[in-house]
């Protein structure tokens, strides 16, 4: 029987995202067996989607990391002691863990969601299907060429994200850091000095009617007093400015960094992932409060406290010592438990945002198809899921409170009893006395705020991880010697060109496609739907690169030619558009910045949006609303349009770019088109029989091949797949 080493700690990786489980549960199983942390690499070699990856995926790369992997059913409990551990099993249909130890009435696992729990055999028949996959290394685990690899660049990276984001944005703050942490450590030593006035009226000034004493004690108690109000005040300034600063800076790169990355990555991620990653800068901004920086200042000196009550006395200062460890015990015993607690609250939060969210951006399929109660019910269930989450936080930070308050009040009364006991006896002085409590109150009350300072402290530590998972992946022209081309009457040259989107793909989406495009051709192309006809257009605007095959503009290959450099040359209007809120003509300017009014108005003719801005109140300052939510279907194909007479580009894609327009709206706008870009090469995705007869040649694309292409007379004669294809879409 196989059994989890008892000596030995299993690892918890938390997944950062709702799919990433299953990279999560190889990053645990890895660390387990001595490699550190890359669960940013394994994410992309296990391919996952926004659905997440599979069981093949990850036994795939267990094996090229150097591991015997073996997948099996499971019909009964007791089968799990036959199998070796740690293991993957899927939970809950959706969800991976990894299961670590084994008893015989329950098991232990590792959640990548939510941290490590306990199964009752009953639980895990409820939430377990039986399936799982074992991994037993070889002796060349983690030796492979390739893996090695694989570490060393993800240990550039790393160093990289520090040294680039964190260092060069922390660094002109270096003098300000130091400022307030100067300023924090002199109001803590002012702090100390109150218990010794206090002593010194109570044992001095009371006894001996020393009012000389007592003047100066006065005084020396404003100017401690005064001196707190001011260094607090510059260090609360201080602060405030820093954190501004450095959360504008910071973000600003995050943001910056973010939108250059490649387009696989956001395939990859949810939308609720990149709003969460945004939000996180609450918690950033939350570490450089004040108060946490005096906890921390507080902890750091209760050192100093301890040594003060010491030398007081060694007796109650030994007594005073014992119940300060115990709540330091009690708040470390918590902590993880209230850690992983908010974990599982932070993804039952993300499943009811993705319910809210989803429901009200598909809110007219909801009214068109009567489903308000429906999808009401739905969130409204998981929504209390979260909220009994919730719950059971609450309940454990209250039995943390009662047995943290339970400590400080035994202890407090403990040595308020004992200390007046020695002071009858002698052994201290009353002032003494007062001292000592004020102080031991003074180091209690630092305490108290350790747990929600740990707290922090390692919800800070998940959030920049999931920060660093955006910031290790590199910009989609991070390539700084990627030529700054500058690409006139190109040419456009595929060979041997061969996609899929991702590595879980069954098929390629394009195979081996070898196609010439000449300078100044217009370019049509057919095909079912799923047939690769966008697909094919992303390529040729570099959406995507990891591409086999070759496809060059003039004699440069793709890949080399910074982005920038390719898309000032060509222009695309999606099926799909997004309009940024804001007026007409801000959303027609980003065709071109730096263009005037009247080449707006110009383009706005063009594309036969003129007449309708004329009638508008407000003219080009009209707002469209958010994603153009106040512009029918139509008026916004418009707008993409008038962009595109903006941008003046070489090449031009359109994918069905015409599709909410009528054939009489169409038939103008490509009118306008082929007469302002007579000479420009134009590549369209059309279905309309009036478009397709004025193309010099049209490509028939089926299952990602091209197997038909010529002029529109030529393929009908052929009578092949367009012949089809014509007949019956289009009434000729």
């Amino acid at each position: 029987m196989f059994s989890f080493p008892k000596r030995r700690s299993f690892p918890l990786v938390l997944q950062r995202d709702l799919s990433e489980c299953g990279s999560a549960c190889l990053a645990m199983i890895f660390k387990y067996h001595g490699l550190k942390n890359i669960q940013q690499p394994l994410r992309e070699m296990t391919a996952v989607g926004r659905s997440g990856t599979t069981m093949y995926h990850m036994s795939e790369v267990a094996e090229r990391f150097g591991f015997e992997v073996d997948g099996y059913h499971l019909t009964e409990f007791a089968m799990l002691g036959e199998i070796p551990l740690p293991c993957i099993a899927h939970y809950e249909s959706n969800h991976f863990v990894v299961i670590y130890r084994v008893g015989p009435d329950k098991i232990s696992i590792a959640d990548p969601a939510y941290g490590k729990t306990t199964l009752t055999k009953k639980e895990y028949y409820q939430k377990c299907n039986g399936v799982v996959l074992t991994m037993t290394p070889r002796t060349d685990l983690f030796e492979d060429a390739d893996v090695q690899e694989i570490l060393r660049r993800t240990e550039r990276r790393t160093r990289g994200v520090f040294r680039h984001f964190y260092w060069q944005t922390l660094k002109p703050f270096r003098r300000v850091a130091l400022a307030v942490l100067v300023t924090s450590c002199i109001l803590q030593l002012l702090s100390l000095l109150l218990p010794f006035f206090t002593q010194t009226i109570l044992d001095q000034v009371l006894v001996h009617q020393n009012r000389k004493l007592l003047f100066a004690i006065l005084a020396g108690l404003f100017a401690v007093f005064s001196l707190q109000v001011g260094l607090s005040y510059f260090q609360n300034l201080l602060l405030a400015q820093f954190k501004v600063q450095f959360e504008l800076d910071f973000f600003s790169k995050f943001f910056y960094h973010l939108i250059r990355l490649r387009t696989a990555y956001f395939d990859a991620h949810k939308r609720e992932d990149f709003i969460n990653r945004f939000h996180e800068n609450l918690k950033i901004r939350g570490l450089f409060s004040q108060s946490v920086l005096q906890s921390l200042v507080n902890f750091v000196f209760s050192v100093n406290f301890l040594i003060a009550m010491f030398l007081y006395n060694a007796t109650l200062a030994a007594i005073s010592l014992v119940f300060i460890v115990f709540y330091l015990a009690i708040t470390l015993v918590y902590t993880p438990i209230l850690r992983r607690l908010e974990e599982k609250i932070f993804h039952e939060n993300l499943k009811s945002m993705g319910g809210f969210l989803d429901t009200l951006l598909g809110i007219q399929t909801v009214k068109l198809m009567a489903l308000e109660r429906i999808k009401f019910w739905k969130w409204r269930n998981q929504y209390r899921r979260t909220l009994n989450k919730v719950l059971q936080s609450e309940r454990t930070y209250l039995n943390m409170n009662t047995f943290l308050n339970s400590i400080y009040l035994t202890g407090r009364l403990t040595v308020y009893w004992y200390g007046a006991y020695l002071t009858f006896g002698g052994h201290m002085t009353i002032g003494q006395y007062i001292a000592f409590i004020t102080i031991f109150g003074m180091i209690m009350a630092s305490l108290d705020s350790v747990s929600n300072l740990w707290f922090l402290v390692t919800e800070t530590s998940i959030t920049f991880d999931k920060l660093n998972d955006v910031l290790i992946q590199e910009p989609e022209h991070a390539d700084l010697l990627q030529q700054q081309t500058h690409l006139p009457s190109p040419t456009i040259k595929l060979e041997n060109v061969s996609f899929r989107y991702g590595a879980d793909d069954e098929r390629d989406v394009l195979k081996n496609i070898n196609l010439e495009v000449k300078y100044g051709e217009r370019i049509g192309i057919v095909g079912r739907n799923g047939s690769g006809k966008s697909t094919l257009l992303k390529l040729l605007v570099k959406l995507y690169t990891d591409y086999q095959g070759t496809i060059l503009f003039n004699q440069y290959e793709m890949r080399d030619i910074h982005p920038g450099s390719l898309r000032r040359a060509v222009c695309m209007i999606p099926q799909e558009q997004h309009f940024f809120s804001g007026t007409i003509k801000e959303n027609i300017l980003y065709g071109n910045p730096d263009a005037d009014m009247d080449a707006v108005i110009e383009a706005a003719k063009l594309a036969d949006l003129h007449d309708y801005v004329s009638k508008l109140y407000l003219g080009y300052n009209h707002m469209i609303g958010e994603s153009g939510s106040n512009l029918s279907g139509g008026q916004r194909l418009k707008i993409g349009f008038a962009r595109l007479f903006l941008q003046d580009p070489e090449v031009i894609f359109l994918d069905e770019a015409s599709s909410f327009l009528d054939v009489e709206t169409e038939a103008k706008i490509m009118a306008n088109l082929y007469r302002r870009f007579r000479d420009r090469t134009i590549i369209t995705i059309a279905h309309r029989l009036h478009t397709l007869r004025a193309l010099d040649r049209i490509l028939v694309i089926d299952q990602g091949e091209i197997i038909e292409q010529g002029d529109h007379q030529a393929l009908l004669n052929e009578r092949g797949l367009y012949y089809t294809f014509i007949k019956t879409y289009v009434d000729f």
